[in-house]
């Protein structure tokens, strides 16, 4: 046979012999390319493609978490195995080396030994092949067909068979239905009416008034420049009802007022879908809810946290119907032509449209209520996520004050950082390098500076990447590595935040950021419109953002209250280590005692350098850390970093054993679970891809205690509401940031506040290890934290 390895990977080339080719596809610009043994040994300037074994035991591959030895290249490599033509002879020949060079191979003669052993690969199984089988033969259209329509592979179909029909394109995600056309509203009785007269909206309000439970939905447009997305900007251009399935209205908005009596009736049950938009829009017409609006999109996003909540996708998936879509209404988004407005269109166009949103939100909760019963859910969705919603809006309402003078001057300060960190750059540059071009940037690092090639990434047009991790691999290679880390940072911060934040400021000098429940897999909270979420919080340009942020006014000041190491402390609940538990009751250090633990010293006498590393190592456990990622991170060496987490887990079994009982039970179940039952379902845990699959089990250890967390602080939200509006204090929730909270308090409720926010916080969730919650008092948030 004339046998072809179709890979990109280039451990690949120590199998290529006479009558073997290895054949590396096109890729990111670049051609298709085959390599026979001639082409092998002058690419990587080898005499035998079997040395590529040795050559990568000696350069390493980051991609394939091949060590190496740190320090030595691809030019060193190659000269070294020119000379000594293997690894054994070069580690035997050490002491002929020059003096750096021979220091760096005997440091890394163990990592190189490993890294040989894993890039080595086997060719001595035992295979019996009938290669009979394995002939070309006729494909199945039967069985061929139903297959590319259901995963939507339209091109392999056209290829084989001319494609399939226009009816045979099923859903955004196929997979999710039957064999079964999707109906759709031409299909299925409804009754769906337009209101637009004062006496048909009192027709309708004694209908609304028997209903025990109505689904509602707005309709809004662009308004002063905002878009209709905006939920405090935009203009209501109407609201829609439905009281049972395929029986619904549709009102023009300026009949909203004659409708606010139901919803401040206690007694309704208010269904919607994506409710925080919707109850945000009805506010600033005024309309106030007296109970609390049941969520699909919340109730979907429990159940599975990993999946796509849009309305017409969960149509799809769970009532076998297509709604109209909204670009039949609109027109399609194409590059050169403008969609309508809603606003622009009569109610008549509109009508079937918004009926049948608020039509479909009610099936999807009888859909869904059943089985977020059987899945336990109920505590998560009604009395968590649900009761959120209200928080989170008051929240968006409020905003924070920003003071923009200390933005300003601030700003002053990070230009003129970034002026001296581009005057380094071109000092090796040149004059004429743009810092921010990825392209001159990788040719100056890689052909310019020849820094090491090896596990870095091209992008889709032949450049190399020079994304942050990429270069924090290189910051020992180059100073202007970290030069160039240092300019980002700051061109970053004063973008996103310094020049920013004051174009967003309200009339107040306030700023408004949304808020997301379901954005997040982990269940976390995420911010946008700002993201006030991604503001450093560890380091010194981070700070000076925070000290920005500053109280209402002179009689008010900022409250912190931050939950202090809440996912050690959860996966010490979880694990039930006694070790790990019993520190955490003491009110130890535990990144202390964890490294005295480790080192096999008392507490008192760990350096902090110990410390630090065991603070890497408990954080890193949570996030699944490899022996690799640990070694990076720490600038150790591999077996290092393997020693230090396999001494952790001698110290904390319990610890490793929840992790493989979590693993095992992802592997079974095909998700994990938070505190509160909230699913994140892990679609890859069972794949043979080994990537994917140790990236789902990392999921599988992360979220129980990442979702809990996120658990944990919801509730504490919603609790601290309440207590603050039964004490009718004026404290008001102002900022959620992690696992942090920050309140804008008048300074006669400081005290009062205090207490009630340590006590929501600590026992919000009982997870039998005490929950610490740290207490902060400022009139910046900088100063509060």
């Amino acid at each position: 046979f004339e046998v072809f390895i179709a890979t990109p990977d280039k451990d690949a080339a120590q199998l290529v012999r006479p009558h073997v080719t290895l054949y590396r596809p096109a890729h990111a610009g670049d051609s298709a390319e085959y390599y026979d043994e001639e082409k092998v040994n002058a690419h990587w300037h080898l005499t035998s493609p079997k040395q590529m074994i040795d050559y990568l035991s000696l350069v390493g591959d980051s991609a394939d978490n091949i060590p190496g030895i740190r320090g030595v290249g691809e030019k060193t490599a190659a000269l070294l195995l020119s000379r000594y033509e293997s690894l054994d002879e070069i580690l035997s020949h050490t002491d002929e080396l020059s003096g750096k060079l021979s220091e760096r191979v005997k440091a890394g003669a163990e990592e190189a030994r490993l890294s040989k052993t894993l890039a080595t690969i086997c060719t001595d199984v035992p295979l019996e092949v009938d290669f009979e089988q394995f002939r070309l033969k006729p494909y199945d259209r039967a069985k061929l067909e139903p297959v590319c329509a259901k995963f939507e592979l339209f091109r392999l179909a056209r290829d084989t068979y001319g494609g399939l029909p226009k009816e045979g394109l099923l859903s955004l995600q196929a997979d999710a239905l039957s064999d079964d056309q999707p109906k759709t509203l031409a299909d299925v009785p409804h009754t769906y009416t337009l209101v637009k007269t004062e006496d048909e909206a009192e027709a309708l309000l004694a209908e609304l008034r028997r209903a025990p439970r109505i689904a509602f939905d707005t309709e809004t447009a662009e308004a002063n420049g905002f878009p209709s997305t905006d939920p405090q900007h935009c203009r209501l251009i109407g609201f829609s009802f439905a009281t049972e399935p395929g029986r619904a209205w549709y009102v023009v908005g300026s009949l909203i007022d004659l409708f606010r009596e139901i919803f401040a009736d206690p007694t309704k049950l208010l269904i919607g879908h994506n409710v925080k938009f919707d109850t945000a829009v009805l506010h600033r017409y005024g309309i106030g809810f007296a109970s609390t609006p049941r969520d699909t999109l919340l109730a979907h996003f429990c159940l599975d946290a990993s999946s796509r909540h849009g309305l017409d996708y969960l149509a799809e998936k769970y009532l076998k119907y297509r709604p109209i879509p909204i670009t039949s209404l609109i027109g399609e988004k194409v590059r050169g032509k403008e969609q309508f407005s809603m606003g622009s269109l009569e109610p008549e166009a509109i009508c079937d449209y918004a009926a049948e949103d608020a039509d479909v939100a009610l099936r999807l909760y009888d859909c869904f209520e059943p089985l977020i019963a059987e899945a336990g859910l109920s505590r998560a969705l009604h009395e968590v996520e649900e009761p959120l919603v209200e928080v989170l809006g008051e929240m968006e309402r409020e905003g924070v004050r920003v003071d923009a003078q200390v933005l300003k001057a601030y700003g002053v300060e990070l230009d003129g950082e970034i002026l001296k960190y581009i005057q380094s750059i071109f000092d090796v540059s040149g004059p004429g390098f743009n810092p921010d071009s990825p392209k001159q940037l990788g040719e100056l690092l890689f052909d310019v500076l020849k820094l090491p090639t090896d596990g870095v990434k091209r992008t889709t047009t032949g450049h190399y990447s020079t994304e942050e991790k990429t270069l924090s691999r290189l910051i020992d290679a180059h100073p202007v590595v970290q030069q160039i880390l240092d300019y980002r940072a700051c061109m970053k911060l004063k973008s996103t935040y310094v020049d920013k934040l004051p174009r967003l400021l309200d009339a107040e000098g306030r700023v408004h950021t949304t808020y997301s429940q379901s954005f997040a897999e982990t269940g976390r909270l995420s911010s946008s419109d700002p993201n006030l979420q991604n503001i450093p919080i560890r380091t010194e340009r981070g700070k000076k953002i925070r000290a920005a942020f500053v109280a209402r006014d002179k009689d008010h000041v900022l409250l912190s209250a931050d939950y202090s190491q809440i996912e050690l402390r959860l996966m010490a609940a979880f694990s039930k280590d006694e070790t790990m538990l019993e520190a955490f009751r003491l009110g130890a250090d535990i990144h202390r005692e964890t490294a005295g633990r480790v080192y096999g010293i008392a507490p008192k006498d760990v350096t902090p350098e110990q410390r630090s590393s065991c603070k890497m190592v408990n954080f890193g456990i949570i996030f699944g850390i490899s022996a690799f990622g640990l070694s990076q991170r720490l600038h150790i060496p591999r077996r290092d970093a393997a020693d230090l987490i396999e001494t952790y887990f001698k110290q904390y079994p319990r610890v490793k054993a929840y992790m493989d009982e979590a693993i095992q039970s992802a592997h079974e179940k095909g998700y994990s679970e938070t505190v509160l039952k909230r699913r994140r379902s892990l679609r890859d845990i069972n794949s043979r891809n080994a990537s994917s699959r140790q990236a789902a089990e990392r999921d599988a250890v992360n979220t129980p205690i990442q979702g809990s967390a996120a658990d944990l602080i919801k509730v504490a939200m919603v609790n601290i509401s309440r207590a603050l509006k039964r004490e009718k204090l004026r404290t008001r929730l102002v900022l959620q940031i992690h696992d942090e909270l920050v309140f804008d308090v008048p300074r006669n409720e400081v005290e009062c506040v205090k207490e009630i926010v340590r006590e929501e916080m600590t026992h919000a969730l009982d997870f039998g290890v005490p929950l610490e919650v740290s207490l902060g008092v400022g009139e910046t948030w900088l100063e509060a934290h």
